[in-house]
């Protein structure tokens, strides 16, 4: 049975209720917002704060209008799923699904919850302490799991608590250096955007990093996803690369063009790789993506090596089977 007595909500209060809402702040955003394109840490042109938060507000509305829709299509397991397990399996790091066993997952933007009905079913005798976290909780309405899986539901605006601590951050020392953003580790993470009760064993975010508007807050999402993990345990995290396929590209750009007209932003402010998209062909409705090229993915695994050791990173999904970039991490040990 499903577990939603423990909330815990950080939402942000400008977040608009309708797609709407996010129209309006846009076309008023070049005067009250800094919309214009902005440096990240790698000194790689990206999009200004402004900017920045009214791309999360977009795809807040976008999920709250379409959560219905969307989790309708959002049903099977993906193919990099079992690749993950199978990396996690070879080092060790989960028990075997033959034995009675306790496992602590946090599972970051867990949408309707497909990721922990798939390692239940991987895991059959597991008992899963289960933290989601997710700023729709309409994705989980109606979602049946066996009740060895005991889910605690926190409900958290993640991308307006990244974007709010990235400025933070960047405030105290005078705009973001790369080598502070790099090696800080997950204790330069003074404000996390997510929390629970204790460290985890695996922690997990899938389909989610290309909803995190700008690098720099990218980066804080992973190392705040490592530091939400027990020394030696694992994290699984996916980069969507929907640029590497030609329809997929050229859908985006068309869309991009279409929304920043509608919108009343400059495309050009957008940072390197951002896109906005389109839903089913809906008019007027769109959500903010990046899609990941192999350079930021190195750089992203960069930024958590002091704390995490890389021992696999691999392509899966799509009809390519190359269409996300997959990373699994363990956390340090103390002295390593």
């Amino acid at each position: 049975m499903l577990g939603r007595g423990a909330y815990n909500c950080h939402m942000d209060e400008k977040t608009p209720d309708n797609c709407a809402g996010a129209r309006t702040e846009a076309r008023a955003g070049h005067a009250a917002r800094d919309t214009h394109g902005a440096h990240d840490a790698r000194g790689t042109k990206d999009m200004a704060p402004g900017l920045a938060r009214m791309m999360g507000e977009l795809n807040s509305a976008f999920y709250q209008e379409q959560a219905a829709s969307f989790s309708a299509t959002r049903h099977g397991a993906w193919p990099g799923w079992q690749r993950c397990l199978d990396a996690l399996s070879a080092c060790g790091a989960l028990p075997s699904p033959s034995r009675e066993a306790r496992l602590s997952v946090l599972d970051l933007a867990c949408g309707n919850l497909r990721f922990a009905s798939f390692l239940s079913s991987e895991l059959p005798k597991v008992q899963l302490d289960y933290h989601a976290v997710d700023n729709c909780a309409d994705l989980i309405a109606g979602v049946s799991l066996p009740p060895r899986v005991d889910v605690t539901f926190h409900e958290v605006d993640v991308v307006g608590s990244l974007l709010a601590e990235s400025m933070r951050s960047a405030s105290l020392t005078d705009g973001p250096s790369a080598a502070a953003l790099t090696d800080a580790g997950p204790a330069g993470c003074v404000h996390p955007p997510f929390d629970v009760a204790n460290e985890c064993d695996l922690a997990v975010s899938f389909g989610f990093l290309h909803h995190v508007p700008t690098y720099d807050a990218r980066a804080m999402l992973l190392r705040s996803l490592v530091a939400r993990t027990r020394r030696g345990g694992t994290c699984c995290v996916s980069l969507w690369r929907f640029m590497s396929d030609p329809t997929l590209a050229a859908r985006a750009l068309a869309t991009t063009a279409d929304a920043s007209r509608e919108l009343e932003i400059d495309p050009a402010d957008l940072g390197e790789g951002d896109y906005l998209l389109g839903w089913q062909g809906l008019p007027h409705v769109f959500r903010y993506c990046h899609s990941f090229g192999e350079g930021e993915v190195d750089a992203l695994a960069q930024a958590v090596s002091n704390d995490a050791e890389l021992i696999a990173r691999f392509e899966s999904d799509g009809r390519s089977g190359v269409l996300n970039t997959y990373l699994v991490l363990r956390r340090r040990s103390s002295g390593e």
